[in-house]
């Protein structure tokens, strides 16, 4: 997990930084949660984080209530319309080891509406982080990947992009 949360500080400094070039705050905030509703990509060592969170540290009630929203069969493109599992009483039960998707998405102005998605209603108010932040988050992962993967030592950086597409699913998938 050493790994992730390397690639979590990163991604959270990088954003940190293009915060502080910024006039205006961020509209989210707790209790926000309209984009817990869209779909929420995460790669495979992201999603074992959530679990063994969600298992440690996660009060009774919260792993109940998870375990009852995953538990519950859904077409695969219907879960996608569904809330983050992980959504509980309206805030992020996993936040410190949400998604790195999640870490880099940052609307200003208005909070969301339900169901808006900023990035086509007001791009101009949505954060557009770094993606050279992302590579290098996603880069400090791929130790981990390596093995089971069987990926090679050296990557391009198309092949490390090629790969993590293939490798990441949404939240909601897993339903």
């Amino acid at each position: 997990m050493d790994l992730l949360l390397d690639a979590f500080a990163l991604v959270d400094c990088g954003i940190a930084e293009e915060l502080a070039h910024r006039a205006a705050a961020p509209a989210c905030g707790r209790g926000c949660q309209a984009c817990c509703s869209q779909p929420i990509p995460a790669t495979p060592l992201e999603i074992i984080a959530l679990r063994l969170f969600m298992e440690s540290q996660a009060p009774p009630e919260v792993q109940a209530a998870v375990r009852a929203v995953m538990g519950v069969p859904h077409e695969k493109k219907a879960a996608v319309q569904q809330p983050c599992p992980f959504l509980h009483a309206a805030v992020c039960s996993v936040y410190p080891v949400r998604p790195i998707a999640c870490r880099r998405f940052v609307v200003f102005g208005a909070p969301c509406l339900p169901g808006e998605d900023p990035c086509k209603t007001r791009p101009k108010e949505v954060l557009h982080p770094n993606a050279a932040v992302l590579r290098a988050a996603l880069r400090l992962t791929l130790p981990w990947y390596r093995p089971r993967y069987g990926l090679p030592e050296h990557m391009s950086a198309q092949d490390e992009q090629a790969f993590f597409f293939r490798v990441t699913t949404v939240l909601q998938v897993l339903l």
